[in-house]
């Protein structure tokens, strides 16, 4: 972040970093102010009267200018005297004082429906991990490069693009479902723990405990027990793997900060670090994309990361431009 005074409203209003930390938009600027406003306790008013501000709640008389009362009247007279309701003379007894009222109160309830309804949406960059504490008091843990979307007032419904692992809170006085949705399918959940990766056009569901019923875009339906792994394109429509996975981390140790491989072959291996960084991947012999790896390697740092890598699989890992070149030592 750039180094900035923040010395009146407008100061936060030109700064679109602020705007989406208001509507929680992106994780590393909701972390800087975050960070920002509990160092900075004497400003907190002066936030919340610019955060009002972005959000369009609150509502005054000094709101709307003049010129749109005026302008808003006028069209409202228009309609008036095209239907003629009532006669003119009764028209013209309407006090301005009283229209104006009018106008801000209807435009005040369009704001806040606007507001009550306006959808959410979480993004992550390449290389950022980001923890989300959702209005029903489920938590989800959106990977890098990806985003999770749903509306202010629903938020049991959300749309995934990318990966996330989600830890459902359990409703049990009004058992209401939890649902995230997909370009493939959508999962339907009560209170689970469950991993969902939409990324190389389909949709991976790992069920880590409790149960979930997956609705598929083809129009049938799987139940999931803990364990349970499947994945489904809709392009293809059909369920492309359906196993059983006995280490739970090998799909979830992202999470928490690091890729575990059991017997992976480097090349699917790197998919994983292209996925998580957006490098480019390139071998220069065959031989090291067929070597094997197994063991965990940290992704909070690129070059940690790569280095564990060589470590591991003997191999050599040149980072040129947004490109990471492998060869075989």
């Amino acid at each position: 972040m750039i180094k900035k005074q923040y010395n009146n409203i407008n100061d936060f209003l030109d700064d679109h970093s602020f705007e989406n930390w208001v509507h929680q938009n992106n994780g590393t600027d909701i972390g800087f102010w975050d960070f920002w406003i509990a160092n900075n306790p004497d400003k907190k008013e002066l936030v919340n009267q610019a955060k009002d501000l972005v959000l369009g709640i609150p509502f005054n008389k000094n709101f709307v200018t003049k010129e749109k009362v005026s302008f808003e009247w006028k069209k409202l007279e228009a309609k008036i005297e095209a239907k003629k309701p009532t006669p003119k003379r009764k028209i013209r007894t309407l006090k301005p004082l009283s229209i104006a009222a009018s106008i801000l109160l209807l435009i005040s309830f369009g704001i806040y429906f606007i507001n009550n309804n306006a959808k959410i949406t979480h993004k992550t960059n390449f290389g950022e991990i980001l923890k989300i504490k959702l209005k029903d008091g489920s938590n989800v843990t959106l990977n890098a490069n990806s985003s999770l979307s749903y509306y202010k007032n629903e938020s049991r419904k959300v749309w995934l693009k990318g990966e996330a692992f989600f830890q459902v809170d359990k409703k049990l006085v009004t058992n209401a479902k939890f649902y995230v949705i997909t370009d493939d399918l959508s999962v339907e959940v009560y209170g689970t723990s469950f991993n969902v990766n939409t990324k190389k056009q389909k949709t991976d569901v790992f069920l880590e405990e409790g149960s979930i019923w997956l609705k598929l875009k083809n129009g049938g339906d799987k139940k999931m027990i803990p364990g349970n792994f499947i994945s489904y394109s809709s392009e293809k429509k059909e369920i492309l793997e359906n196993t059983e996975i006995v280490n739970s981390t090998v799909k979830t140790s992202w999470k928490d900060g690091s890729l575990l491989f059991e017997n992976l072959s480097l090349v699917k291996a790197m998919k994983k670090i292209e996925e998580t960084y957006g490098y480019s991947i390139f071998f220069n012999d065959e031989a090291s994309k067929n070597t094997l790896i197994t063991g965990a390697v940290p992704i909070t740092n690129i070059d940690i990361c790569l280095k564990a890598i060589e470590k591991s699989v003997n191999v050599v890992i040149e980072k040129k431009d947004n490109n990471l070149i492998i060869s075989k030592k």
